[in-house]
């Protein structure tokens, strides 16, 4: 029998929640939450757990950690597998959500565009550098900068759709806020 699996995430970004609710699912089969793996999430297999997840977006220092782990195990929060600046946390079903309040959620998406908005932007500008680039060069140049073009935007397209997502996220919560 297999010990791990894949599954793929939808986009914390854009679905967030729906994420977070397949992990409980998943808990609830006998498959746990090991770690972050590239646009989703590797699980291992053990015991059925009812266990809820929760993410956290927040940039640690190397002496940060401790002291930010520990606030979330004194709420009843379980770390359980960090990636840069995402930590997914777990806890038994009931336990107080991490963001109950409009203010800490609003912190947490400005947190979660951030690192978001500087990739798209980096990525949005290289793209239309190989754009023009591709447009004033000929030759065996031009291949290349239309190659490397075409790479850029693949990139492009979804970082920028993502720090639009985050954008809209954060609309979303002031408008349900006021």
């Amino acid at each position: 029998m297999k010990k791990t699996k894949y599954i793929v995430s939808e986009g914390l970004a854009f679905s967030e929640a729906a994420d977070m609710k397949k992990l409980h699912r998943k808990a609830l089969q006998g498959w746990h939450l090991k770690r972050f793996r590239f646009a989703g999430y590797e699980l291992e297999k053990g015991e059925s757990e009812d266990v809820i997840y929760s993410i956290d977006y927040r940039l640690l220092g190397p002496n940060e950690q401790d002291e930010y782990f520990e606030m979330f195990a004194t709420a009843g929060w379980m770390h359980v597998c960090s990636e840069y600046n995402m930590h997914i946390f777990k806890a038994s079903s009931g336990t107080v959500p991490i963001y109950s309040d409009c203010e800490s959620a609003q912190d947490k998406i400005r947190r979660q565009a951030i690192p978001v908005r500087k990739v798209a932007l980096y990525v949005a500008g290289l793209t239309i550098l190989l754009g023009l680039l591709m447009k004033f060069t000929s030759g065996m140049m031009q291949t290349v900068s239309t190659v490397s073009f075409i790479v850029a935007l693949i990139v492009a397209i979804p970082s920028v759709m993502t720090y639009v997502a985050t954008l809209y996220h954060r609309f979303k919560r002031v408008n349900a806020k006021g």
